[in-house]
């Protein structure tokens, strides 16, 4: 199985697919249509590892991002951002059959990706089947959904501290924006009561929920052969980004209804990848794809170089993961720094170290998982590769959460790193017990705190997280804290400052507030030595883990420009082009 990274063409757009063909198949494929912001996120990789199971089967099958989302170009503020959705999966088909040579193109669409298919194939685009996977009968179906899920994120994160306004117009769900225009047209979108056709499709459950009985009425009287299916997982897979897989009885049900098909099997060459050449509105940016090849396994990279016109930085930029969120960043905001960036000469990659994203290794990394030192070594081997491309040898890191831990250790160990941005970190040391500590002393403490029993009494905490809290209260196995420095070690913490001071790196600590780091940092006096002034702790308003409101987000796109202004006066890291 070969699997191939390009971009393709749709309208204005430059679009990043992921292609997974085998070496024999017959005359059908499938391509996937994702669902909308998190939902996104959430079954990014799981759909990754379902569309090789595909192509192990004999499927081609190809994903990618929608105009304006993941690694494509465009933004949430676009004009006919709606209209450009559907006019992609046309192009998707046509570029899985330049790619493959399959003739019959079905397609799985996934919540509002769902809606979307159904649409394209009412208005003519060249796919034959359809799957669709708790897809809304109509876009004011979705945007109910979205609502509740929206009410449900601000009760969660609720502070007694009057929360920032939303800084931009529209309608924010997940840290993903919906404008004026882009809810207006979804709210008018319905599936056609005509124009289908007759053609298979297969309408899979939410779990329990059952497929949307308006929707089963109108492709029925399209004259489609609808059959429905079980399509457990979904739930599952909201609950987080790097702990459930899509389970084998939903995908058997899919490869069922694709073997139905026709199934003439033959061989084609696969086409090579492509260049990307985004037009952002400060300037132009190139963008490929960049693969390491590290002990038989491929680590995936989306390289953003500036446009030829622009002089060139001789630094570059590595955006490393957030937990299991792939290469783009959270909400995004890799994806839009880069760009930004490049636009001001900066050359950068973001990278999806091993289990995570497009790049090879376990399907799902639990958290400890994701605290390896094999992942921090891959960090260096980036740096390697673009030593030998590029001739780059200093560079600038960034990373949240645990793309925060590589970057620190990576910053310690290699000269190379002259700074390092790091949003939220979780620890500095991995240490199996620190959740668990931290979760009973956490428990411990809410027992005196008002709020959190009114949030509690309210509603506004998943009863998950209350049991869990039950759970670590009564746990005896685990000290409350043990000593000064139980949470952080004091001699590695010490050590970790010297070699920082010895390598003259900048390092930039930025915490939202509430982050347990940030209080055990205080408590057992580990905050940053005084005596240097190139290693800074910064503070943010509660916002989140993941900076996830669009406040936030900007706040976070803020402190990344001012530091990296900040490391190209200091520390001499080549010049850049005007600020934006």
């Amino acid at each position: 199985m070969r699997t191939v990274h390009r971009w393709f063409q749709s309208g204005q757009y430059s679009l990043l697919g992921h292609t997974y063909v085998p070496e024999t198949f017959g005359r059908v494929g499938m391509i996937v249509v994702s669902p909308f912001g998190w939902e996104d996120i959430c079954f990014y990789r799981p759909l990754r590892f379902l569309l090789k199971k595909l192509a192990e089967n004999g499927f081609p099958a190809l994903r990618f991002d929608l105009p304006g989302s993941g690694d494509s170009s465009g933004c949430a503020f676009d004009k006919g951002l709606v209209e450009a959705w559907i006019d992609s999966i046309a192009d998707a088909a046509a570029e899985l059959r330049a790619i493959s040579g399959v003739e019959h193109v079905a397609v799985l669409g996934i919540r509002l990706g769902g809606l979307l298919a159904t649409v394209a194939a009412a208005r003519g685009a060249n796919i034959q089947d359809l799957i669709l996977w708790g897809a809304p009968a109509s876009g004011r179906a979705e945007l109910r959904e979205l609502r509740a899920f929206a009410n449900m994120e601000r009760r969660e994160y609720a502070t007694p501290a009057p929360t920032p306004p939303q800084p931009d117009p529209g309608f924010e769900v997940g840290g993903f924006l919906l404008t004026p225009e882009t809810k207006r047209d979804l709210d008018a979108l319905e599936v056609p009561d005509s124009s289908l056709g007759p053609r298979r499709v297969l309408l899979l459950s939410r779990d329990h929920i059952q497929p949307d009985p308006k929707l089963v009425t109108v492709l029925e009287s399209a004259g489609c052969a609808v059959e429905q299916g079980e399509g457990f997982g979904c739930a599952a897979l909201m609950v987080g980004t790097h702990d459930a897989p899509i389970p084998e009885g939903t995908a058997r049900v899919m490869l069922d209804f694709l073997r139905a098909g026709p199934r003439d099997r033959t061989a084609h060459p696969a086409a090579e990848p492509a260049t990307a050449i985004l037009h952002e509105p400060a300037g132009g940016v190139v963008e490929t794809v960049h693969i390491i090849q590290s002990a038989g396994r491929s680590i995936f990279g989306v390289l953003a170089e500036p446009a030829p016109s622009i002089p060139r930085a001789d630094w570059c930029l590595l955006f490393l993961n957030a937990g299991g969120v792939r290469h783009i960043g959270p909400n995004r905001m890799w994806a839009e720094a880069a760009r930004r960036w490049a636009c001001r000469g900066v050359v950068s990659l973001r990278l999806d170290l091993a289990g995570i994203g497009e790049s090879d290794g376990e399907q799902l990394l639990d958290i400890p998982g994701l605290y390896q030192e094999r992942l921090v070594e891959q960090v260096d081997l980036a740096m390697e590769s673009l030593r030998s491309r590029f001739g780059f040898e200093r560079f600038a890191a960034i990373g949240l959460c645990s793309g925060a831990f590589w970057a620190f250790h990576a910053a310690i160990r290699d000269p190379r790193i002259r700074a390092a941005i790091l949003l939220n970190p979780r620890l500095f040391f991995w240490d199996p017990e620190v959740d668990r500590r931290r979760m009973r002393r956490r428990a411990t403490k809410a027992l005196v705190n008002w709020w959190d029993w009114y949030r509690i009494a309210s509603g506004r905490v998943r009863l998950r997280l209350v049991k869990r809290a039950a759970r670590a209260l009564f746990d005896t196995s685990v000290p409350i804290h043990i000593g000064r420095g139980r949470q952080i070690p004091a001699h590695n913490m010490a050590d970790a400052w010297k070699a920082l001071a010895r390598n003259g790196t900048r390092l930039t600590l930025i915490f939202t507030e509430g982050e347990p780091l940030l209080g055990e940092m205080e408590e057992e006096g580990q905050m940053p030595p005084t005596g240097n002034s190139r290693i800074r702790c910064l503070r943010v308003a509660n916002a989140g883990h993941t900076f996830r409101p669009r406040w936030a987000q900007k706040i976070a796109h803020g402190f990344i420009d001012h530091e990296l202004e900040a490391v190209v006066r200091e520390t001499g890291l080549g010049t850049v082009a005007t600020a934006i």
